[in-house]
C-alpha cells in the first residue's frame, strides 16, 4: 500500500523506477481520478462548476492526522524512463490548517478562510490520494472570508485519465 493505494508488485516496473523519472514532464488541464473530475483553476475559471477543490488526509511530523484543503493549480505527469509507468501529481495552493480552517464538531461542517494560505514548499500531492471538494461562499455575503467546504461523493464508474 502506498498512501492507501493498493499496488501490485512487478519486478520489471520496480527496476525501471530505480532509474528515476524522465527529465521532462507534461502538464494537463485536468485529470480523472478516484471517480472525480478535477480541473486546474485556470482551466475551470469560466466554467459553471469549479472542479478544482482538493482534500487530502495527512499529518505533519508529530501532529495527528488532519485534512488538508486546497485548490488545484497544476496537473503534472511524470513518465519513468524505459517503461510505460506514469505518475500524476497535483500542485495545489493549500489553506492554512491552523488559522484557516474551522470544523464544527456538532454537525461536521468545515469552513476555510480563503485568504489564509499554508506557506512552505510542499505543494505536491499524489493525484490518487485526493478527494474532490467544492468551496462556496455564504449566499448572503459574497465578500465573506470564510467559505464552506462540501465533500463530494464519486458517482461515476472507475476510470483514470487526463485531458
Amino acid at each position: 500500500m502506498l498512501g492507501g493505494i493498493p499496488i501490485q508488485w512487478n519486478w520489471k516496473s520496480t527496476l525501471w523506477t530505480c532509474y528515476g523519472p524522465s527529465t521532462s514532464v507534461k502538464c494537463y488541464n485536468g485529470y480523472y481520478v478516484n471517480d472525480f473530475k478535477f480541473h486546474t483553476q485556470s482551466y475551470g475559471r469560466f466554467k459553471k462548476t469549479m472542479n478544482n477543490g482538493v482534500c487530502v488526509k495527512g499529518s505533519c511530523y508529530d501532529d495527528n492526522e488532519r485534512y488538508y484543503y486546497g485548490m488545484l493549480k497544476e496537473v503534472v505527469g511524470l513518465k519513468y524512463l524505459g517503461s510505460k509507468c506514469k505518475l500524476f501529481m497535483f500542485k495545489c495552493n493549500w489553506y492554512d490548517t491552523k488559522r484557516g480552517i474551522r470544523v464544527y464538531r456538532s454537525n461536521g461542517l468545515v469552513q476555510i478562510k480563503h485568504t489564509s494560505r499554508l506557506h512552505g514548499n510542499e505543494d505536491f500531492v499524489l493525484a490518487q490520494q485526493c478527494q474532490q471538494v467544492y468551496c462556496t461562499y455564504p449566499p448572503d455575503n459574497k465578500s465573506s472570508e470564510w467559505w464552506t467546504v462540501i465533500k463530494t461523493t464519486a458517482t461515476r464508474g472507475s476510470r483514470t485519465s487526463f485531458f
